[in-house]
Parts: structure tokens; sequence; C-alpha cells
């Protein structure tokens, strides 16, 4: 069977889903983000002018060539890195992003994300996107030894 999908664009990044309609929950999910209260969805509807998007209202996808969103956090959205609260603006970032934010140097530290009790590292991709939610929390990691007087 040859399911069509259809092309979404949201700040800057392309998604594809494989319906002709899409809640703004789906959409979050989409892209990877799980606290949809944390969101404001708006949906592009001419160059300079914007809707806004409920959780569980529908867009048809199948109006334009691609669909374009943008999300943006609330403005009381924080990061946790290292116990200390930083607000963001950005729903993607990635470490290198976090740690110039968290005033880390790229050379000297790498990104751990805390997930519970599950541990996400990023000392070998420091480059990879991660879509940010209110209060996600990272924990910073010397990448060289320290040595002990």
């Amino acid at each position: 069977m040859n399911e069509q999908m259809y092309k979404i664009q949201v700040n800057g990044r392309s998604f594809e889903h494989d319906a002709p309609e899409i809640s703004g929950q789906q959409l979050l999910t989409l892209i990877g983000l799980r606290h949809s209260v944390d969101y404001e969805i708006l949906l592009q509807i001419h160059p300079n002018e914007f809707e806004p998007v409920e959780i569980e209202e529908k867009v048809d996808l199948q109006k334009q060539p691609v669909t374009i969103f943008t999300v943006k956090p609330y403005p009381e959205a924080v990061m946790d890195v290292d116990d200390e609260l930083y607000p963001f603006t950005e729903i993607f970032m990635t470490p290198v992003e976090i740690m110039n934010v968290a005033g880390l140097k790229e050379g000297e530290f790498y990104l751990k994300q805390l997930v519970g009790h599950q541990e996400i590292t990023y000392k070998n991709d420091k480059n990879h996107v991660i879509a940010l939610h209110d209060h996600i929390k990272f924990v910073s990691c010397k990448t060289t030894n320290t040595t002990v007087s």
C-alpha cells in the first residue's frame, strides 16, 4: 500500500505525517515534545500571519504542499543544568547550545540528560537536536580526568 506522507515544517525543521489532518497534540508528539501545556502552537496562514492551534484542534494538511508551524514554549519555560535553572525560548537545541546557555565550555564538558532514573549521554553526539520541555534536566560531566593532589 502506498501511503501518502504530508510535509510539515516546525521552527524551520522538516517532518512528515501519515494522515491528512494533525491535532496540536499529535504535532507536539511528532516533534518529540510530551508536555502539551508548555507550548504555544501557531499555524502560518500567510507569510507574516499566524493563528493559534489548540491541543485538540485538527489542522488540514492537504491545503498546501508544506504546512508551516511555529512552536514556542511559554515565557516561564526553564531547563535545569546542574541544579541551576535557565530560561529558554527555542524548542530545539543541541547539547553545545545548552552548554553555552549554562556557561560551560564545549571542550571541557559534555551533557547527560536525566529522565527519571535513566541517563542519556551526549558525550559523542554534541550536535544532537533535543526537543526541550519545561524543567528538562541535564547534568554536566568533565571530558578530561581531573588530577588529585
